[in-house]
C-alpha cells in the first residue's frame, strides 16, 4: 500500500502577518502581548461573521492561528 506522509503545515509567525505585533506589541510585558493576541482572535472571529472577501477570510483564519500559536508560546514563558 501507499504511505502519505503529512508534512506539518509550516505556521506563520504573528510578526510576519501583524506589523502592529512586530513593532510594538512583542516589546511589551508577556501578559500584555497575551491580551493583544485574545483581543486579536476575538475580532478576527467577529470579522469572519461579517461578509467578506475570500482573499480576506483565508487572511483573518491564518491570523487567528498564528495568535494562538503565540498565546502557546507565551503561555509557556510563563510558566516555566
Amino acid at each position: 500500500m501507499f504511505k502519505f506522509l503529512r508534512s506539518e503545515s509550516k505556521k506563520t509567525p504573528l510578526a510576519h502577518l501583524d506589523e502592529l505585533f512586530k513593532q510594538t506589541i512583542s516589546k511589551l510585558p508577556v501578559n500584555e502581548q497575551i491580551a493583544y493576541c485574545q483581543r486579536l482572535i476575538e475580532s478576527s472571529k467577529f470579522q469572519l461573521t461579517q461578509q467578506c472577501p475570500k482573499k480576506d477570510s483565508s487572511y483573518l483564519k491564518g491570523l487567528i492561528l498564528a495568535a494562538d500559536d503565540e498565546i502557546q508560546k507565551l503561555s509557556s514563558i510563563t510558566t516555566d
